[in-house]
């Protein structure tokens, strides 16, 4: 593991662990080494602190995808680096999936703990569509806008989707087996009460 750092535009130094090569792209993070995503000026004007859209150009930003790299976004060409300081928004790529108060849906304004509440309490999704029909994530128009990455949600309702159904079959195997279980023992318990 190299360890690579870059100071953000507040002077915070950002620092990232990996294997990865480095490469030399205005398209790649310098801290994660991964290939960020291009943003519009719209995008970073509505995530951006006010005090550093005056940094705001037409071209060259980038959003870094990678969970744990604290740079959220970049400018390799105006070695420009944004963290979590440095932004207005919570950014649901930078969290781990069933984090508290966790964004799923920007322009909808729907929680992770929304999409969770409606597959693992109420159990009444099971399914993409679903999903869109109870909690109305993953409809809206407006990603370039609202989503930090300028992006649609749909991946990650996907992810959130996969994850939360892996989490209930944890949850729901073992209380079958508990409950046949006690069945057994229930017809055990009858059948050997009849024998006497």
């Amino acid at each position: 593991m190299i360890e690579y750092s870059v100071v953000s535009i507040s002077n915070k130094k950002l620092v990232y662990e990996t294997s990865n090569d480095p490469v030399s792209s205005e398209n790649f993070c310098k801290i994660s080494l991964d290939r960020g995503k291009r943003l519009i000026r719209k995008t970073l004007a509505n995530h951006f602190k006010p005090e550093f859209w005056n940094l705001i150009t037409d071209n060259g930003f980038y959003f870094c995808p990678v969970r744990d790299c604290p740079v959220y976004y970049f400018n390799n060409e105006q070695g420009i680096y944004l963290g979590s300081d440095n932004v207005q928004t919570t950014v649901m790529h930078k969290i781990e999936i069933g984090s508290e108060n966790r964004p799923a849906c920007y322009c909808k304004n729907v929680l992770e703990s929304t999409i969770m509440d409606e597959l693992l309490v109420r159990k009444c999704c099971d399914s993409l569509i679903d999903i869109q029909n109870f909690t109305q994530a993953n409809t809206g128009k407006d990603c370039a806008i609202t989503n930090p990455t300028g992006r649609c949600c749909g991946k990650q309702i996907r992810e959130i989707l996969q994850w939360a159904m892996d989490k209930r079959m944890e949850i729901e195997i073992p209380l079958m087996e508990e409950a046949m279980s006690c069945c057994n023992n229930i017809e055990e318990a009858t059948s050997d009460s009849y024998l006497k």
